[in-house]
């Protein structure tokens, strides 16, 4: 085989066409994960879909939350509360964070952790669109609220006009001092069981101190066609489908390049090259004809994201495909090499 007038082994244009389309599967999903996502997010008026609103009512201590949060977090190491703080103009939402449920796309900083939405130190993450107003002072950023004076830590929003632009997120604590604590409030988390396994906690945790409102039912069982339906469902399997793909493909594809190096292995034989550098040679030869297969579908990926604006992948992305692609590749060549081997 011919390319621009060089010869090219037809094992490594094998081994390059099928590491360049695995590649590019691969990048598309994860773009269209994170873009399915973030577009979930977003019709979910920055919640999970899984939350549950509840009610405090007839309480006089706005105290309460310090003995109950902390023995939540304790307890469970992924949840979300809210409270909306009333505001005519900014949508403006109180957040008590544990563990990674919600965050949305940020631009700068980052968003909550638990020790920052549950602090006594006034906390802000802001929506882009309200970033030239903070104050940049002391190596930080300051913005002020209702005459309280925010810290923000993060600046949140897409390229795209979006409800994450035009909203502010505060600490917990500055919430509901500012909404108090008879109010309306949401529980997130991953899943609607772990909802009303929280929910029952906190309302054990309330007592007859407050009237906690909150309505947790059984749930009914989802049934199997609805689960497999999923978008997370469809998503998860083709991941899977993607793998063996690529697992099958490369197989095919090593045993047939590691046939084209026959002639190869017979000059090592004969010039006593050691196994050790027959190895080596190998593993760099089809890295190095893979690794360009890889980058030929990050180009690909990346000119169809000029065309297509939801296409979007991030440094981490390549990382985490580019190890993936290289790394099971490589044990894939060691596997594959073992055994033409010892068949020879």
């Amino acid at each position: 085989m011919k390319l621009f007038g060089k010869r090219i082994p037809k094992g490594n244009a094998l081994l390059f066409l099928n590491f360049s389309a695995v590649s590019l599967c691969l990048l598309l999903i994860v773009s269209a994960t994170r873009a399915g996502q973030a577009n979930s997010f977003m019709r979910h008026n920055l919640y999970s879909g899984q939350q549950k609103n509840f009610y405090i009512i007839g309480s006089e201590e706005k105290g309460q939350w310090k003995d109950v949060v902390p023995s939540l977090a304790a307890s469970y190491e992924e949840f979300g509360l809210y409270v909306s703080v009333p505001s005519p103009e900014i949508p403006i939402r109180g957040v008590c964070l544990q563990g990674d449920v919600n965050v949305p796309p940020m631009v700068w900083g980052r968003f909550f952790d638990f020790s920052t939405s549950w602090t006594d130190r006034p906390k802000m993450v802001l929506g882009k669109t309200f970033w030239d107003e903070a104050i940049s002072r002391d190596g930080g950023l300051f913005y002020q609220l209702d005459g309280t004076e925010f810290e923000v830590i993060g600046i949140m929003g897409t390229e795209g006009d979006s409800r994450a632009n035009h909203m502010i997120f505060i600490d917990f604590q500055s919430a509901v001092q500012m909404a108090g604590i008879n109010a309306d409030y949401k529980l997130d988390a991953k899943s609607p069981e772990r909802i009303r396994e929280i929910g029952q906690e906190l309302c054990s945790l309330f007592g007859s101190s407050a009237n906690v409102l909150m309505t947790l039912g059984e749930g009914a069982e989802e049934p199997l066609l609805t689960k497999l339906l999923s978008s997370d469902a469809i998503m998860d399997t083709m991941y899977v489908m993607i793998l063996v793909s690529f697992s099958l493909s490369t197989i095919l594809a090593t045993f047939i390049w590691l046939r084209f190096r026959r002639q190869l292995f017979y000059a090592w034989a004969l010039c006593g090259a050691l196994k050790s550098r027959e190895w080596a040679e190998i593993f760099k030869r089809y890295l190095c004809v893979s690794g360009g297969g890889f980058f030929c579908g990050l180009l690909l990926v990346e000119a169809l994201a000029l065309a297509a604006a939801d296409i979007q992948t991030s440094v981490w992305d390549v990382f985490l495909a580019l190890g993936m692609t290289l790394g099971l590749g490589g044990v894939i060549l060691g596997l594959c090499f073992a055994y033409y081997r010892g068949e020879g």
